[in-house]
């Protein structure tokens, strides 16, 4: 995506849709409710939760679980009108959004947390943060922001989602959004359109509300072939954290995650396990 309210969006149509095989080593997700799919650790040190990009769902982390470390528990969102939940409407209201997604990850938060979002999730995973510190008095450890400007910034770009059928399908084409396997589905890309254009709507319409930085520190990831951000737009992540931001340049493009390799996840657990002491609750 170009900015922060142009979320390029791409469809798990189920796990391993997207180049790498669903061959995993750890346990696969389970649906612990309509919100949560969640690969249980015995006893997880951590728990990530990560939220997917615009028109993607739970299935696009399911790679993480064999990729980091035991103690490290994955736990994805899977957001109305995604996969197995496509008869639901989509959202329609970030913050309806972002309270029902905290509310869905309060009986997690025994156990530290991190957050990941990925492109317009990271917007998402910025929300909910509040959020569960509003309701619940619990900050993350750290927000890890993949692919997407910092919030506040202005958008670049006029919105797709005003387009007509065709033109938003090769606009999210030329972004890298478009499986080859759904592109050449006419029926298929036709079933997905309204999701899709919902999830740009939801996205180009989002509105940054000024809030003190959050106190856990801001990772900001992005592919070295990424060619949609950069550094420019990733580092203003900083202002929104009193801890302090970092960057982490993985193999890949804007869609890294679905080809992550075990060293770039090694480099992010431990950017997930360095100590923090900002979850406390109070």
């Amino acid at each position: 995506m170009s900015d922060q309210r142009e979320p390029v969006v791409a469809v798990a149509p189920k796990p391993g849709a997207f180049g790498r095989a669903a061959t995993h080593s750890g346990p696969m997700f389970t649906a612990d409710s309509r919100w949560i799919r969640r690969a249980v650790r015995p006893h997880p040190s951590l728990r990530l939760v990560c939220l997917p990009f615009a028109g993607g769902g739970a299935s696009a982390f399911q790679s993480l679980v064999r990729l980091l470390p035991r103690d490290i528990e994955v736990i994805a969102i899977q957001l109305p009108g995604r996969e197995e939940r496509t008869r639901e409407d989509p959202p329609d209201a970030v913050p309806a959004l972002a309270a029902a997604c905290a509310v869905a990850v309060r009986p997690y938060l025994n156990v530290p947390y991190a957050l990941y979002g990925h492109c317009a999730g990271a917007l998402l995973a910025y929300e909910v943060a509040h959020e569960v510190r509003r309701r619940f008095g619990v900050w993350p450890n750290r927000l890890v922001a993949a692919a997407q400007p910092a919030p506040h910034l202005p958008p670049t770009r006029p919105p797709l989602h005003e387009l007509s059928d065709e033109l938003l399908i090769e606009g999210i084409r030329e972004r890298g959004g478009l499986p080859p396997a759904i592109a050449v589905q006419p029926d298929l890309i036709s079933v997905l359109l309204p999701l899709l254009r919902s999830d740009f709507a939801l996205w180009e319409r989002y509105q940054h509300r000024r809030r003190d930085p959050l106190p856990c520190p801001v990772t900001t990831m992005r592919g070295r072939a990424d060619g949609l951000v950069d550094v420019t737009n990733t580092k203003p992540w900083g202002e929104h954290s009193s801890a302090g931001w970092s960057e982490l340049l993985v193999e890949g493009g804007h869609y890294f995650i679905s080809s992550l390799g075990q060293a770039d996840a090694s480099a992010l657990a431990g950017v997930l396990l360095a100590p923090s002491t900002n979850a406390v609750a109070n």
